[in-house]
């Protein structure tokens, strides 16, 4: 699972979490652990420099002035490294009531820099870090070190804001690759830590309502009338809400038939609302300390170093984060959309006649797949294999969409 983690400290309270969840993960896993605290001493120097012409007269003679340069680097390199030993210190005095094996580094620099060089040249396969550092002032934002971390990290990363404990691990599914392969490393994790495993799939059936809403408000009754809005948003209340509840329950029964093996204790979650606070919910509910998602999701971009709703979680939960996947990870070839409903429900493969693939093109695109799964649905329901324009008719006139003149 984990072979070599990475912990950074700075003296920091979710810094102390952060040894704290290294020991445990490398005690229940055998991984080794490096302690780091990477020091900003050439900073200061730089800065005290831009002060230089501000002294009062009496420190601008050159003497003077060597002096002050001379105990002010003085100061800076001997404070922090006394400061570097002083953390790592008190981690390594920590470790010694355990078995895990403990190496530490100290390095000059800045700190995300430091941090993304140290496990780069060690190879590490997880890097454990705070919340914040000593920086913050309790406005809930995310850390400059942690969040250039989760953005360059080549590793999984693990943000800690409390100490670990024996409540359920939490992990997001939303139908991608990545996703599955994040519960597949929390369900061993799980298992490793003797903790309960929970699935939780969120899917948001107001985004849609609030697109239409906007429509309405947008267009012109004309307008309204040509592309059928009334129409296309009683088939969105009627047929794609229903249909996304049976496509995310479909992600969960996959994942659980996949990922269940012996003694996991696992437990499934169909939860509503905006992904990253749904999630946020079930972890309150769950009292999980831990949540586990993938940096990439369903929608991801090549341009994209982090996705949206990983970020948001880890920037809003009170639970500690795994954030499975590294920025350098080869991207998926690309595939056909995987229907996980379809695939459970039947594996009968459907045509589309012509016409009904013209009337299906009528449906705007961001619904359109849904529509697409609703009318192959009830073909299959019919025994049939194929799907003519009259069959799609049928399906669209039980929800009071009749086909326009234009349509035929």
């Amino acid at each position: 699972m984990y072979d070599h983690m990475l912990v950074a400290l700075d003296g920091s309270e979710p810094s102390r979490c952060a040894g704290q969840v290294a020991l445990a993960l490398a005690t229940a896993t055998g991984a080794r652990v490096t302690a780091c605290h990477v020091y900003g001493a050439a900073i200061h120097r730089h800065r005290f420099a831009d002060m230089e012409p501000g002294l009062p007269a009496e420190y601008q003679q050159q003497a003077k002035l060597t002096d002050l340069r001379t105990a002010h680097d003085k100061l800076m390199d001997e404070g922090f490294r006394a400061l570097s030993t002083g953390y790592v210190e008190e981690f390594l005095a920590l470790s010694q009531t355990t078995d895990v094996a403990v190496e530490s580094v100290a390095t000059e620099g800045r700190s995300y820099v430091g941090i993304l060089q140290v496990a780069d040249s060690l190879r590490v396969d997880l890097i454990i870090l705070g919340i914040h550092g000593l920086g913050a002032i309790d406005d809930g934002m995310l850390g400059g070190t942690t969040s250039r971390v989760l953005r360059n990290a080549p590793c999984d990363v693990l943000v800690t804001r409390r100490p670990p404990d024996d409540s359920p691990l939490l992990v997001g599914l939303d139908g991608s690759d990545a996703a599955l392969q994040a519960a597949a490393k929390a369900v061993a994790l799980g298992q490793t830590l003797n903790k309960p495993i929970h699935l939780a799939a969120a899917y948001d059936p107001d985004f849609h309502t609030h697109i239409f809403s906007t429509m309405a408000h947008s267009l012109s009754p004309e307008r309204q009338e040509e592309v059928g809005l009334a129409d296309q948003e009683k088939l969105h209340d009627d047929i794609i809400n229903d249909g996304l509840g049976k496509l995310y329950a479909g992600f969960l029964r996959d994942a659980e038939q996949r990922l269940a093996t012996d003694g996991a204790d696992i437990k499934t979650f169909l939860i509503t609302g905006k992904a990253y606070g749904a999630l946020e919910a079930q972890a309150r509910d769950s009292h999980a300390d831990l949540i586990v998602v993938s940096r990439y999701g369903h929608h991801r971009e090549r341009c994209s170093r982090l996705g949206s709703n990983a970020e948001a979680i880890i920037r809003t939960t009170k639970s500690n984060v795994l954030l499975v996947g590294g920025v350098d990870a080869p991207l998926p070839a690309p595939e056909p959309p995987r229907h996980a409903v379809e695939t459970i429900e039947s594996g009968q493969a459907l045509t589309w006649e012509p016409d009904a693939k013209a009337r299906l093109k009528r449906v705007p695109s961001f619904v359109r797949s849904m529509a697409k799964r609703a009318v192959e649905s009830h073909i299959r329901e019919l025994g049939k294999s194929r799907i003519s324009a009259q069959d799609f008719d049928a399906v669209a006139a039980r929800f009071g969409m009749g086909p326009r003149g234009d349509d035929r």
